[in-house]
């Protein structure tokens, strides 16, 4: 059980779950299987495809030998004089005639592997016109768009060819990074699975997965499937980071911590992972576990980051380890103490007060307030610590005028910040008020800042409402006394002045 819900946890900066999949790599479409896969669509399947005359076959055979060869140009040049002589024959006994989706196919297919894209766009989109159950028009046009990123372009082609009955790895895989994009993550899940299955060594669909995972947060998957990545590439930290990001979501705190010391030996860790192992050790109240970490990350930085320092000093300081929060803060002020901004030291000096208090040291965290206050004397937070810790010193003083004058500054600096723009820290100026006026015993006086706290209060009011409630008991008690004593004495001053009158007369 994890003392320190706060701590649990920041999300990575290095996450690649949600908001952008990851870019599909260039080699996906310039493997040897790619491009075996992209020059045997030069064929027909004429059960399912357009079916072409005698004369296009002939055309065909003779691509095919030069196909074979890798001589694009020339094919290319070949089909453009075919479809050239189709249309306008030479021979003017010969008619006219269009050249079937299949060859305008082909063509596309020739535009596409010497990288004519609009050209070759435009072919395929005149194959399908044509003949709208094209396969692997569809398939290629999808691939087209797919290489120049164009994947919202790609989708509907992509889930036509597979309509269609086209079912190789590619196809699913990038249906899966479309869906991906669209945050439909269970749609993606079982696009990425297919090609997963399809075709399990490709890398994209392995990360695609995990990535549809991670958006889905099925933590447990998504570090299995992590860790099949981590087993091809153990010197990737991002992998590692995630995965320990799926341990921390999944209660599995103790297995992301194994993770980080993993980048930590390796000198993988960065100044980010290393805060999060800090964080997960703090988590475990292990804070000379927690300093070390963080220290390990001050050391990272060439620019030491105030924030989160003191942040993690603050953690320290809830697992009631102020000489570890020390220590932190005694290395931020060697490194960073000179090039802080004033804002930055007066966060700094809080920090300093809140342990110099953990030490009963109340004095020197008074001092250090006072010096946050000269430095932004508006600081809302500083003026209230500043009352709190006057009024607690009041109330140890042996002294009655050292109380009383001790009381008088707390006053004064919740009556500073009783009207302060932001409602938590005027809220907390007039709690605190009232709390030093009813230990007082002034519940009168007490009373108009307790309602004020009240209205400012945000979220449960049940506990500070009975407390007002108490409060306004004993300020009607209060109220009533004091008019029975101002009863007693105006009926004395009555008396009085009627011995006076009686006494005259008798003279």
């Amino acid at each position: 059980m994890f003392r320190l819900a706060l701590i649990l946890f920041p999300a990575l900066g290095v996450s690649f779950s949600i908001a952008e999949p990851i870019k599909l790599s260039a080699s996906l479409f310039k493997s040897p299987e790619f491009k075996e896969r992209f020059v045997g669509s030069y064929g027909f399947l004429p059960q399912v495809e357009p079916k072409v005359d005698r004369e296009e076959a002939q055309v065909i055979a003779e691509l095919s030998e030069l196909l074979s060869s890798s001589r694009f140009r020339e094919a290319e040049v070949r089909l453009l004089d075919f479809i050239k002589e189709r249309k306008n024959p030479i021979d003017p006994e010969k008619e006219s005639k269009d050249v079937s989706a299949a060859l305008i196919f082909t063509l596309g297919n020739l535009y596409f592997q010497n990288d004519q894209v609009a050209d070759a766009e435009k072919a395929y989109l005149i194959a399908i016109k044509r003949h709208p159950a094209f396969r692997r028009a569809h398939k290629n046009l999808a691939l087209l768009y797919a290489t120049k990123d164009k994947i919202e372009q790609a989708k509907p082609h992509l889930m036509k060819a597979i309509d269609l009955g086209e079912s190789d790895h590619r196809t699913f895989g990038l249906l899966g990074y479309a869906l991906l994009k669209e945050e439909k993550f269970l749609a993606a899940e079982a696009a990425y699975r297919q090609a997963y299955l399809l075709k399990p060594d490709e890398k994209d669909w392995k990360l695609g997965l995990a990535q549809t995972l991670l958006a889905k947060e099925d933590w447990p998957q998504a570090a299995a499937m992590l860790q099949t990545l981590i087993d091809e590439s153990p010197e990737n930290a991002l992998l590692w980071q995630q995965q320990a990001n799926c341990f921390i979501q999944n209660g599995e705190v103790p297995r992301a911590a194994e993770n980080y010391e993993v980048l930590r030996l390796k000198g993988l860790a960065d100044e980010t992972a290393l805060n999060q192992l800090g964080d997960i050790y703090a988590n475990q109240d292990q804070p000379l576990l927690a300093l070390g970490a963080y220290l390990s990350a001050m050391k990272k930085s060439e620019t030491i980051n105030v924030a989160r320092t003191l942040k993690a000093a603050k953690y320290l300081l809830q697992l009631e380890a102020p000489r570890e929060a020390e220590t932190l803060i005694d290395e931020l002020d060697d490194r960073g103490g000179d090039s802080m901004t004033d804002e930055q030291q007066v966060e700094t000096l809080l920090v300093k007060s809140d342990i110099a208090k953990t030490y009963e040291a109340l004095g020197v965290a008074s001092d250090f307030l006072a010096k946050a206050l000269l430095l932004r004397p508006a600081n809302g937070g500083a003026r209230v610590k500043l009352g709190e810790l006057f009024a607690e010193r009041a109330a140890l003083a042996d002294k009655p005028e050292v109380a009383a004058d001790l009381k008088q500054q707390a006053r004064v600096n919740f009556t500073l910040a009783v009207d302060h723009t932001d409602a938590k820290m005027a809220f907390q100026a007039n709690l605190r008020f009232a709390q030093l006026l009813v230990k007082d015993g002034q519940y009168l006086k007490a009373l108009p800042r307790l309602e004020q706290a009240v209205r400012l209060k945000t979220g449960s009011k049940q506990s500070i409402e009975q407390y007002l409630r108490r409060v306004q008991r004993a300020a009607e008690r209060e109220k009533a006394k004091n008019e029975r004593i101002e009863l007693d004495r105006a009926e004395k001053r009555e008396a009085a002045e009627k011995a006076v009158q009686e006494a005259e007369r008798g003279q």
